[in-house]
């Protein structure tokens, strides 16, 4: 499939304009048709775009507002227009309807036929199918070079254009509330990474996504993964990045540091962003201290009081204290974060206050409270997995 405004760059299309449902220009289409009959939303189908002159509607701005309504019902791709033919504008009931329910209306070259517009449409959208049937076979080499035969996997690789030694990264892409990838989540991540002229290969493993990217600033990974977390909204992101190597190295020590950087984002409360494995290595490494078990234990212990009194009492204490000195206590942050009024913050601190002492107002003794409030929730977040 491609989209609206990938089709709205073919040449076929170049005197194109949109007349309304802007913001549905990334809705897919899969097939073309054209309709001209009254009854025209019973033959509706989804990813279709349909092409018409609205003969059927001249004299029914009623049935054309109905037209866009049960399309975009039926998740249709939009409506190709040639005004002049029959109606020379759109009524503004129907533009108000495309624009609601962003579905776009493209007003078509009055001069190039149907049949034009259908071959050159349907020849991208094969090329876009034939694409991503050679992407779906990267990213099984990519799962067999992550779980199987290392050097089969390197071999082949290399015949999609990635060299042995070239500097890659390993990406997992996890949500910090989580929800699963579907295949609309995937589809648009690709387009995505393709928009920001990124390689990679990209395979679902598990409830993750796995990446490969070739080598190329934080930076940039960061402003790709913000502009997906705004296109798939209400979905939080968290990307853990692996230290470059070259391609055929240490790939799955590279997948285990991916793996703990998005996990560890998760445990210090990380809701979007880029977490390269250089940021908590040395996080990473006292999680695998031999005495763990018993600084989690240590820590949950001194925690216990207001642990104790969330249980009984069902408050958000810890939460609170958490919140609170991540945010520099800076009650105005932290009662926004918490999405409380700010005498409500100042009451559950001097709750925390009588129970844990002097603790909360001395400096040094924060620094001890941070690192207990990190080791459990680490344990919280190995009760969770």
């Amino acid at each position: 499939m491609i989209s609206v405004n990938e089709m709205l760059k073919l040449p076929v299309l170049s005197g194109s304009s949109i007349l309304a449902g802007q913001s549905g220009l990334n809705r897919k289409i899969k097939y073309l048709d054209i309709l001209e009959v009254p009854d025209a939303e019973n033959w509706l189908v989804s990813y279709e775009f349909i092409l018409t002159t609205a003969f059927a509607f001249k004299d029914n701005e009623d049935g054309l507002s109905k037209l866009v309504e049960v399309g975009a019902k039926r998740n249709l791709a939009g409506f190709g227009i040639k005004l002049g033919r029959f109606i020379n504008s759109l009524p503004a009931s129907v533009i108000e309807a495309a624009n609601r329910y962003s579905m776009p209306i493209i007003g078509l070259p009055i001069n190039v036929p149907y049949i034009q517009i259908i071959k050159d449409v349907m020849f991208e959208i094969i090329k876009s199918e034939e694409s991503l049937k050679r992407s779906l076979a990267k990213s099984d080499v990519f799962i067999q070079l992550l779980e199987g035969d290392v050097q089969t996997a390197v071999e082949e690789l290399g015949s999609y254009g990635w060299e042995r030694g070239t500097p890659v990264r390993i990406g997992v892409l996890t949500s910090s509330v989580g929800f699963n990838f579907n295949n609309d989540d995937i589809a648009l991540l690709r387009h995505v990474l393709l928009r920001a002229d990124l390689e990679f290969i990209l395979a679902p493993r598990h409830e993750d996504l796995v990446i490969l990217l070739r080598d190329l600033p934080v930076e940039t990974i960061k402003e790709v993964v913000e502009f997906l977390k705004g296109q798939l909204k209400g979905k939080d992101l968290l990307l853990g990045l692996s230290e470059p190597r070259p391609l055929g190295k240490c790939i799955k020590h590279s997948l285990n540091e991916a793996q703990v950087a998005s996990q560890l984002g998760k445990v210090l409360g990380y809701k979007i962003g880029v977490i390269p494995f250089s940021q908590i290595k040395m996080l990473s490494i006292i999680l695998e201290h031999p005495q763990l078990g018993e600084i989690i234990s240590t820590a949950s212990h001194m925690l216990s009081p207001i642990l104790d009194h969330d249980a009984n009492q069902g408050t958000e204490l810890f939460k609170t204290l958490k919140v609170f000195l991540e945010s520099g206590k800076n009650q105005q942050i932290a009662s926004s974060l918490l999405q409380i009024h700010r005498n409500t913050l100042r009451y559950r601190l001097g709750q925390i206050e009588e129970l844990l002492g002097d603790q909360l107002l001395d400096s040094k003794s924060n620094s001890i409270l941070q690192l207990a409030i990190f080791f459990h929730s680490v344990y919280q977040h190995k009760a969770d997995v």
